[in-house]
């Protein structure tokens, strides 16, 4: 029996393709926001570049080859969605693609800061005497308030940005964060100075009118990006004397949530339970597919390793023996 004939991939026909694949794949669970976008870059490279209805074999891997300003990170990402589509239009009996083989090593040498007690006491004065701005009149009351979420509960800047009034429940201390990674939903439990502080910001905001818009604002019905807030951290880095050290070593707004990790992970260690008990609990607070990314926060800060090293010496003095000066080593 002869095989059927593979159907053409029209240029035309792009976004309905690419809708369909995008459906699919939140049908899964995935937001694809970001990849939908690479999606829609292909497509206004096909309708530039080619004058037939019809993609070529090839089309994929020319555009992922092309000689413009991505880096091989981006290109790499950019291989592996259009893979991913490729696949999915060749199961509905469409023509095969050509994917590129773009490989790109994860830097695994990254260390996130984890920021000092002293570091933060400076971030706090620095927010804290942020002055009213005309343009922005929220922005001296929402950054105090946005960056001690940050510390204090760990959320990802998109899930604090997110939170609306109606997702509080000051009754018991928790925000119900809505939609996060993996589409799903999660609580964030707040200390009681935490919620206090959000409850005096809201009370602070006659101009908000809607429960179910975001409480994080310059400007009220403007959208905060994490992109804005960012900025506002590299000026609060800079004012509170905490030096930058460039891309790929930050300190990065993330960091906050690196930081979150490590103390709350110190604070089980004080209080006697076991780590790796503890784990799973953290790892589903954080929002994590699984421990393994949990494991990637936990480290050593420079004052706890200090006292495990001090622990070492005082409990166990004879496990290492001594080497005299005059001894080969």
């Amino acid at each position: 029996m002869s095989e059927m004939p593979r159907k053409h991939i029209l240029i035309s026909e792009l976004e309905n393709y690419f809708q369909d694949f995008i459906d699919f794949k939140r049908s899964t669970g995935l937001k694809y926001i970001s990849e939908g976008k690479v999606l829609k870059y292909f497509a206004r490279y096909c309708r530039e570049k080619y004058q037939d209805d019809v993609i070529p074999e090839h089309a994929i891997f020319e555009w992922v080859h092309a000689n413009d300003n991505r880096s091989q990170k981006t290109k790499s990402t950019s291989a592996g969605i259009m893979g991913e589509w490729a696949k999915y239009m060749f199961s509905l009996g469409y023509m095969q693609m050509r994917i590129p083989d773009i490989r790109c090593p994860r830097n695994t040498a990254f260390v996130p800061h984890i920021f000092t007690a002293s570091e933060m006491e400076s971030i706090w004065k620095t927010v804290d005497n942020i002055q009213p701005v005309r343009q922005y009149p929220n922005l001296h009351r929402c950054i105090p308030v946005l960056f001690r979420l940050l510390y204090s509960c760990g959320p990802r800047i998109s899930e604090a940005l997110a939170i609306t009034k109606e997702n509080i429940d000051f009754d018991r201390n928790i925000i119900t964060l809505r939609k996060t990674k993996l589409d799903k939903d999660r609580w964030l439990p707040m200390c009681d100075s935490m919620a206090n502080s959000i409850k005096k910001y809201l009370e602070g905001m006659p101009e908000y009118k809607s429960n179910d818009a975001p409480i994080f604002y310059y400007r009220y019905g403007e959208t905060l990006t994490a992109g804005s807030v960012y900025g506002r951290f590299r000026m609060t880095l800079q004012q509170s004397g905490i030096p930058y050290e460039g891309k790929l070593r930050g300190p990065r707004l993330h960091d906050f949530r690196h930081t979150f990790a490590v103390t709350a992970m110190n604070h089980l260690s004080d209080e006697g339970y076991d780590l790796y008990v503890s784990l799973p609990i953290l790892s589903a607070y954080l929002g994590h597919a699984g421990i393994q990314s949990t494991e990637r926060y936990v480290r050593l800060t420079e004052d706890r390793l200090s006292t495990v090293t001090d622990s070492i010496q005082l409990n166990l003095p004879n496990i290492f023996p001594e080497v005299k000066e005059d001894e080969e080593i």
